[in-house]
């Protein structure tokens, strides 16, 4: 498995993450058939993350606002998914993006929210 990651962005191996294939340049990636997922979460100062392409889930505990996760796959269908929850009380957001188009946002507020975003079909 690999991850793209841009400046900033955590280069830790996270789940779904796929080994790039050589073939034409596509939209977006840069590889073909490759698709680019962008996981996000603001709020506070911090929060406990939960996130992942399908069954394969990784955790990023008390990471920095807003978080940020760069991933990229090859796979027909994904199923992104990021869990967040605040730790104090306040409003926490969060957000996918694939290809450069937002497919999903929702946001919780209270005391130790919690937020889930999940995009399917794609």
């Amino acid at each position: 498995m690999a991850i793209a990651c841009g400046a900033g962005e955590s280069d830790t191996a996270g789940p779904g993450a796929q080994d790039q294939a050589a073939g034409a340049v596509d939209k977006g990636s840069g590889k073909k058939g490759e698709k680019e997922i962008i996981l996000e979460v603001t709020g506070p100062k911090t929060a406990d993350v939960t996130y992942g392409l399908g069954a394969d889930q990784s955790q990023d505990n008390g990471a920095k606002l807003p978080w940020k996760k760069k991933l990229t796959s090859t796979e027909t269908i994904i199923i992104p998914t990021v869990v967040a929850q605040s730790k104090g009380s306040s409003k926490i957001e969060c957000k996918i993006t694939i290809d450069g188009e937002v497919v999903k946002e929702n946001a919780s507020e209270g005391q130790f929210a919690v937020v889930t975003c999940t995009a399917d079909n794609f």
